[in-house]
């Protein structure tokens, strides 16, 4: 399916299965936003995504300046298989059996500083991850935000980095109205441990997962 088909606006319902489906490249690399930055009209936007092993759950957080950037708004959401015997072999692409629970708060600028200051002690903004690549299958956190016109990306992955040493996903957790504690990722280093739900000769296995590759300040 050719990108153009499947692109994130604004107004897509990415709690909707069958639109998140389509078009979760796109969100994830934040396209939306982008297109928004190049225009002038993104200022200060931030999307923040974390995938805890994509077809158990994924956690996706968006900031939006309100008032002049005085205020901000957080839509946190949080996409988990709806049962897990629907996630089978028949399930070959991103997200297909996957609901949605939003909360929504409201911040002040203290609390976005407080949030856009543990982003950068963690590495946004400084980063070198060109090539990284993003299994679907690994624990992974990627924020894209935009800043005069242009955009910032940054990525942490179980692969690389010791992702329980981060400090942004607590303040980010802090902030949420998400009741659903943050799945804790696996102990940097740590054996991958073998799917429980998919047996390891499934022919499906290679449709299924996926991954991103970190190019420039794009997920490709």
């Amino acid at each position: 399916m050719a990108l153009s088909a499947c692109s994130f606006t604004g107004t897509s319902d990415i709690e909707n299965p069958l639109v998140r489906k389509g078009s979760w490249f796109s969100f994830i690399n934040a396209d939306d936003i982008r297109t928004a930055c190049s225009a002038g009209d993104a200022e200060g936007r931030i999307r923040i995504v974390y995938n805890a092993d994509y077809y158990k759950e994924t956690r996706s957080y968006d900031l939006i300046p309100r008032n002049g950037a005085e205020q901000f708004e957080m839509v946190s959401r949080i996409f988990g298989p709806l049962d897990v015997s629907e996630v089978n072999v028949e399930v070959t692409a991103p997200l297909g059996a996957f609901g949605g629970t939003e909360s929504r708060e409201n911040l002040s600028r203290g609390q976005y500083l407080a949030l856009t200051d543990a982003l950068q002690a963690d590495g946004f903004g400084y980063q070198s991850r060109d090539g990284l690549r993003l299994h679907s299958d690994d624990y992974y956190w990627v924020a894209i935000g935009c800043s005069s016109q242009s955009i910032t990306l940054a990525a942490w992955a179980s692969t690389k980095d010791d992702l329980r040493a981060l400090t942004f996903p607590n303040v980010l957790e802090n902030l949420s109205g998400l009741e659903k504690t943050l799945p804790q990722p696996p102990a940097f280093g740590a054996p991958k441990q073998p799917d429980p739900f998919f047996s390891k000769n499934d022919k499906k296995a290679e449709s299924r997962h996926f991954y991103r590759t970190v190019r420039g300040n794009q997920l490709k």
